[in-house]
């Protein structure tokens, strides 16, 4: 046995032997004790209830003790220096092991585990506020639970919780620092996580910093309403205070507390903060007032021993409801009183008893079901932070952003459509754009990026931009109601148009042409058949000759006039055809000449996104950790696959980082972009050296992302639907696509002009053969008529010459 043992026991055996015998007087007076820290509030009580005459306190000041066995000395020496009868405070393991020896009864204020038979703990024990909370958690079937506790007591409540094998535990310790950036820090991340598990109810074993911290955290992250509920240690109804910071946050509070009103007897000089001890200490006021009574009518050599036995047969009633002790010191036939708060105003709706062995006797619910509430929206009269990604037109930047504060700053379909809902919802919120510029993808690590993550982090209420609703995604952030339907398409660069030096050609297909110039030939020919062997040639007219027969139907072409003309019927018959010919004709290859002019024929080897996978030229690729990315990585349809299969192994450069990036790849190389829709269309309105190739596929849904479990997802959403009732949505489209500056050469092949085919105008060379063979009937007749004229004549000469 070591020499400090034995000194400790000759010392323990030394304090053993002095007893507590006071003379009993008639002016007695009972000297207290008081831990150093519990002076100050003691005192001050005791002034205000005007028993000091009764009593005599002395603080146990122990000056910089050097060991524990040094403090336990000087302890015993204040105690029989002051005539000590009682000691109250919290507790002090020194103080304890010498009341113990020396048999001075120990009223202890604090819930600590009791290790000697001198104490008395005012305070119950934390055994039972564990049992208290385990029964709560039960009765209400938590299948999940989080704990939130900043010191080792907590350990007993996660320790009962954990008993519970149907329900889940989650447990974070908040370390306490000096630095309240990092506790704010610490808190949101625990909060985060608990949300990424999906857990809705909690319990907060901290101090009131530490709870205000975490629930300014949670307010932040919009986790203070349904169906998120709080449960609190609050045994001297300290955390009003706080509660009462969120005056337009619906709560969803319960709190487990000693004190049955919102306020406590007595007058109190000091700040809510000290509720509880404030209560503990009215209570050993009553115990000690109650016991000097009874020590007045039982006194004894003995004091301190006969103040332990009345200790632990008293029963009164306090601030912490009834006071009774059993033989070993600890406080047992009491309740534990459940209040919820609701709209600032704090409600009782069940007790627990300390003495009863049955759950079902222990805790009494005065309403199981919580209250039923009007819920209103948990983000009213709040400015609440909303990510975005800069995406034309969603939300972009105006011209002069640089000279504008805020969401001023900023223009677009988001920036319109969050604006309407905000005005709806009453709530007031504040742009800012994602950091890595990413839309939201899972990384190999489980973690998210872009909005996706921001959500996740608790940095943003929600996310409004064009983000589709995938299954992935789903899993780990809940969307609203769609408020637009987008595809996926292909945006490319526009084909450089080629000119020729023959492009006057082109209205008239060629064939047409080599039918024009044959008629024209064989016109040519036949008229000078007509002028040159007509009947009814006019002798004081020049008569066409061949070449000239040739000049004049060219000149009747082109519009142009010449010396001679036909004087013939058949020659003029067939100038007329010749001429209606000539009108049809060249009407049709000026308008056709015309529209060649104004209308771009776009001639592009890629037709549609087949084509695109079946060729090597054209590289083609899309946003890095966007939903058409996860498309293509997900699919099971096949040019798609082999298209990710070449995007991703072949290729890997024809991914980018942003659409920027990609229109700008577009531009400058040959390169496929797919994209959405909407962002595709309004690129080709801005921008006319772009065109879109379809066909459209795979139709998802732009929502507004919110944190898993958020109960305000739903206001949100119908909102989303009485814009859409309203037509307010389709306003804001027209607003943002209505305007087009472009030709739109994703619609069909109408509005291009193709070259005259031959049967567009093959009715013209049939009135030109018509009329060819009217002028070869007329000129048959003429010769006809001649013949019969000729024959006439002869006939009469004969006959005259017969009669002659």
């Amino acid at each position: 046995m070591s020499a400090g043992v034995r000194l400790l026991l000759v010392i323990t055996h030394v304090l053993m032997l002095r007893n507590g015998t006071t003379a009993v007087q008639d002016n007695f007076t009972l000297n207290i004790g008081l831990i150093e820290s519990w002076a100050p509030l003691f005192n001050q009580l005791l002034i205000e209830q005007n028993l000091t005459t009764k009593w005599k306190n002395y603080t146990l000041h122990i000056p910089n003790p050097k060991s524990h066995f040094d403090k336990m000395l000087k302890a015993k020496a204040l105690l029989h220096k002051n005539d000590i009868h009682v000691v109250l405070g919290p507790y002090d393991d020194s103080i304890s092991i010498v009341t113990e020896k020396v048999k001075i009864p120990y009223l202890c204020t604090t819930a600590v585990k009791k290790f000697h038979d001198s104490s008395l703990h005012i305070m119950p024990p934390l055994s039972d506020f564990s049992q208290a909370m385990y029964d709560v958690t039960t009765r209400y079937g938590f299948d999940k639970v989080s704990l939130f506790y900043d010191d080792d007591q907590g350990v007993f409540i996660m320790e009962k919780l954990l008993m519970n094998h149907d329900m889940t535990v989650k447990a974070w310790r908040i370390d306490t620092h000096s630095d309240p950036k990092l506790l704010k820090k610490q808190a949101r991340e625990h909060l985060v996580n608990m949300r990424r598990a999906f857990v809705q109810k909690s319990i907060i074993f901290c101090n009131e910093d530490n709870t205000r911290i975490i629930l300014d955290q949670a307010r932040s992250l919009a986790m203070l309403s349904n169906p998120y509920v709080w449960f609190f240690f609050d045994p001297g109804d300290q955390l009003s205070y706080v509660f009462k910071q969120f005056p337009d946050v619906v709560l969803n509070f319960t709190s487990l507390s000693l004190i049955n009103s919102t306020t406590i007897n007595g007058y109190s000089p000091f700040p809510i903060l000290n509720r509880l001890n404030l209560s503990l200490a009215s209570d050993a006021v009553t115990i000690l007032d109650s016991s000097l009574k009874r020590l007045s009518e039982n006194m004894s050599e003995n004091i301190s021993s006969t103040l332990e036995f009345i200790f632990k047969n008293i029963s009164v009633t306090g601030n912490t409801g009834n006071i009774e002790f059993d033989q070993n010191g600890s406080r047992y036939n009491y309740n534990i009183f459940l209040k919820e708060v609701e709209e600032l105003e704090t409600f009782q709706i069940g007790e627990w008893k300390s003495h009863p062995r049955e759950m079902e006797n222990r805790l009494r619910m005065s309403n199981l079901a919580r209250s039923a509430r009007n819920m209103s929206f948990p983000l009213k009269g709040r400015k609440v932070p909303v990510v975005m990604i800069l995406e034309k037109p969603f939300t972009m930047k105006k011209r002069d952003a640089d000279t504008r504060l805020g969401n001023d700053r900023f223009e677009g379909f988001a920036v319109d459509l969050i604006t309407e809902v905000a005005r709806m919802q009453d709530f007031d919120f504040e742009i800012y754009l994602v950091n890595d510029g990413k839309f939201g993808s899972k990384l190999p690590n489980g973690e998210w990026n872009g909005m996706i993550g921001e959500l996740l982090a608790g940095n943003a209420t929600m996310s409004v931009a064009p983000l589709s609703i995938n299954s992935q995604r789903e899993m780990a952030v809940d969307f609203t109601k769609p408020f637009m339907t987008r595809y996926i398409s292909v945006l490319m660069r526009l084909p450089e148009t080629e000119s020729t030096f023959f492009e006057f050609l082109n209205p008239l297909h060629h064939t047409v042409w080599f039918c024009t110039f044959g008629a024209f030939v064989v016109v040519s020919i036949i008229l000078y058949g007509f002028e040159k062997f007509g009947v009814g040639h006019n002798k004081d007219y020049p008569s066409i000759t061949f070449r000239e027969s040739f000049w004049f139907v060219f000149g009747s072409l082109l519009q142009g006039s010449t010396e001679s003309s036909p004087n013939t019927l058949p020659g003029r018959i067939l100038t007329s055809a010749w001429w209606f010919f000539a009108l049809i004709l060249i009407s049709s290859y000026t308008a056709n000449l015309a529209a060649f002019l104004t209308v771009k024929k776009i001639n592009t080897p890629i037709k549609s996104v087949t084509d695109l996978a079946s060729q090597t030229k054209i590289k083609y690729g899309t946003v890095k950790s966007s939903g058409i990315m996860a498309f293509f990585e997900q699919t099971n349809i096949d040019h798609f696959s082999k298209m990710w299969a070449h995007m991703s192994e072949i290729e890997p450069s024809s991914m980018v980082d942003s659409t920027e990036e990609g229109f700008r790849k577009v531009k400058t190389e040959d390169y496929a972009f797919f994209w959405d829709t909407t962002v595709n269309t309004y690129k080709t309105i801005e921008d006319c050296d772009f065109m879109e190739i379809g066909p459209y596929f795979d139709p998802k849904g732009f929502g507004i992302g919110v944190p898993p479990g958020a109960i305000y997802r739903e206001d949100l959403s119908m909102a989303i639907l009485r814009l859409s009732d309203s037509g307010y949505l389709h306003q804001l489209e027209n607003k943002w696509w209505g305007s087009r500056n472009c030709p739109d050469f994703s619609k069909p092949t109408a509005d291009e002009t193709s070259a005259l085919q031959l049967e567009n105008v093959a009715g013209v060379f049939f009135i030109l053969m018509g009329g060819i063979g009217c002028a070869a009937i007329a000129c048959g007749l003429e010769h006809f008529a001649k013949v019969v004229k000729k024959a006439s004549t002869t006939v009469s000469i004969l006959h005259t010459l017969i009669w002659q």
